[in-house]
């Protein structure tokens, strides 16, 4: 009996588990020093629209409502001139429009504006 038990023991290995502590991650919108943001977007802010570059979709506020599509409805029409650059960590660029409206106000009018401190 001993001598089962001993090969049993034997058999049995044991698995050890570190945790390990992560950093936690700068917010989305200052992605930390040589972390590329996920998505880049077009902010216009003179109609606080938002169209991503890569996937070809616009994001915009209809009745109360944040809506995307790969175009915009008929009655929107956007001055291709009137956009900055956002270069965000998420796939909801209008989590930020409200800091975005107060850091590119409406009457910027020009393309890759830096932003307002």
């Amino acid at each position: 009996m001993m001598i089962i038990s001993f090969l049993f023991a034997s058999c049995v290995g044991v698995v050890e588990v570190q945790e390990t502590k992560t950093k936690p991650s700068p917010p989305p919108h200052a992605p930390a020093h040589g972390v590329r943001a996920k998505y880049q977007y077009r902010y216009y802010p003179s109609l606080g629209i938002y169209y991503d570059i890569d996937r070809g979709i616009y994001f915009y506020l209809e009745s109360g409502i944040w809506k995307s599509s790969n175009a915009l409805p008929s009655n929107i029409t956007i001055s291709l001139n009137d956009y900055v650059v956002v270069d965000l960590d998420t796939d909801k660029p209008y989590k930020y429009y409200n800091k975005h409206k107060k850091q590119y106000p409406s009457h910027s009018n020009s393309k890759n504006k830096k932003p307002k401190k």
